[in-house]
């Protein structure tokens, strides 16, 4: 190799490689290592609350945002790249990895992370296809015998086409959407219309009966037969207010919420998420990570929508600030496996504090919003927070928008009503050209909060 003999070149390349290369970080038993994968406000939350463990040292986070610099290390490394990440979790001595985005999940990122002997919160790819594919998840449902709305399966938009009939229907992408894959059409037009759109029928589609009822997200813990309820929440997918307009990824959350309350979270869990778990270990693809079951109480009960394989965006902002306890062990003990005798030692506790969370939007969201805009952030009130999800750095050192859901403004107060008060405050001392919100989260939530 004759550039082994060009001094500068060889200088270049060694440069390359070092910067390619994770900082060594010295083990020093002082507590976890821990790495989030995923850049968006739902890895901002988990980062967020590991840095409030006492048992994590430190916090990695790849890619991350520019604003978890606060409390996390974030690298731009490419995760599909198994060999990069591998030197990474060896270099810095990651103890637990903490998986975000559902497309990681879905890509089989756990099998990787396994393989290197650290404690990893997320499932399998097999068993995470109860996200990946909504057919796959109805067949699981039905066997398991857990409630769900009657659907019907094609192999594309032209077969579901030809499979309408004239009333309404909910027209669901059978793979991985972006939380944009959804729409309940109120007729045979609005159907052919989502059927149109590459959101949805851009390859196997169900067409699915439609529930009326109130919604509700609950997430569990899932280790094998383990499953261990989290606090309940209640999310905003249309744009608009009045839940109006397309569907997206999330405009908000609230917890805890009157149509799922605390003490039910646990025997509903028992109910319709742990027949399934049962279910996937019967089948050979036992589930090790977050389930969470998106759930309608209809006048005939509870019955469950769709599943996620991952923490939701943004129940998470709401959910992981309301757990009690020690964050980073009990991931840790899900990771390792050990989830019932961990749980049996450290009971999972709520807090009773109520959190609110309102997406700041830019213009153009759902479709391709704007992006570059200058963000201005004023004083928030006491216990309110920004969540970054889609920013980056300013030349002068601040933050420009750089997606759809720039920034969550999350919010605590003694009940929903005071931590929406609180919220929407916040929201309006936050500002970019184009900047949106919807007005109504956690309206149904209780009167005003009324300070002394």
């Amino acid at each position: 190799m004759k550039w082994l003999n060009d001094g500068q070149r060889m200088r270049r390349v060694i440069a390359e490689q070092r910067a390619n290369r994770s900082p060594v970080r010295s083990r020093t038993g002082a507590g976890l290592n821990a790495l989030v994968l995923g850049g968006g406000g739902r890895e901002y939350a988990i980062a967020w609350r590991l840095a409030r463990s006492d048992s994590v040292a430190t916090i990695d986070a790849i890619p991350g945002n520019p604003a978890m610099s606060l409390f996390a290390r974030t690298f731009d490394i490419p995760i599909d790249q198994g060999g990069r990440l591998e030197q990474h979790l060896a270099a810095s001595f990651i103890d637990l990895v903490i998986v975000g985005p559902d497309e990681l999940v879905a890509s089989g990122v756990a099998t990787t992370l396994r393989r290197a002997g650290v404690s990893v919160v997320c499932p399998s790819r097999e068993a995470a296809k109860l996200e990946w594919s909504k057919s796959f998840a109805k067949d699981v449902l039905r066997e398991a015998g857990v409630p769900t709305a009657a659907s019907r399966a094609f192999p594309d938009a032209r077969a579901a086409r030809e499979g309408l009939t004239d009333g309404p229907v909910v027209v669901k992408a059978d793979g991985l959407a972006g939380g944009k894959g959804v729409v309940v059409a109120r007729d045979r037009a609005e159907a052919e219309a989502a059927l149109a759109r590459s959101a949805v029928g851009s390859g196997a589609v169900l067409l699915e009966e439609v529930l009326s009822g109130d919604e509700a997200s609950l997430h569990a813990l899932v280790d094998g037969e383990t499953v261990v309820a989290l606090p309940p929440a209640r999310d905003h997918k249309r744009v608009g207010d009045g839940d109006t307009g397309p569907n997206t990824g999330g405009m908000g959350a609230c917890s805890p919420t009157s149509v799922l309350p605390d003490e039910e979270a646990q025997p509903l869990a028992d109910r319709l998420i742990a027949p399934v778990a049962r279910r996937l270990a019967e089948r050979g693809t036992p589930y090790q990570g977050v389930l969470y079951a998106g759930l309608m109480r209809t006048a005939d009960g509870w019955q469950v929508i769709e599943f996620n394989a991952r923490f939701g965006d943004p129940e998470s902002q709401v959910i992981l600030p309301r757990l009690g306890g020690d964050f980073g062990r009990l991931m840790q003990a899900l990771g390792d496996g050990r989830l019932a005798a961990y749980v049996q030692a450290n009971p999972v506790r709520f807090s009773q504090r109520a959190y609110v969370d309102i997406a700041l939007c830019a213009e153009g969201y759902p479709g391709l919003p704007r992006s570059g805009d200058a963000i201005a952030i004023g004083d928030l009130p006491d216990d309110v927070w920004t969540f970054h999800a889609a920013t980056r750095r300013s030349a002068d050192g601040g933050f420009v928008t750089a997606g759809g859901r720039v920034l969550h403004v999350v919010a605590q107060g003694d009940t929903p009503a005071h931590a929406r008060e609180r919220a929407y405050e916040g929201a309006e001392r936050i500002t970019w050209r184009g900047r949106f919100y919807r007005s109504d989260i956690a309206a149904s939530e209780g009167r005003v909060h009324q300070t002394a």
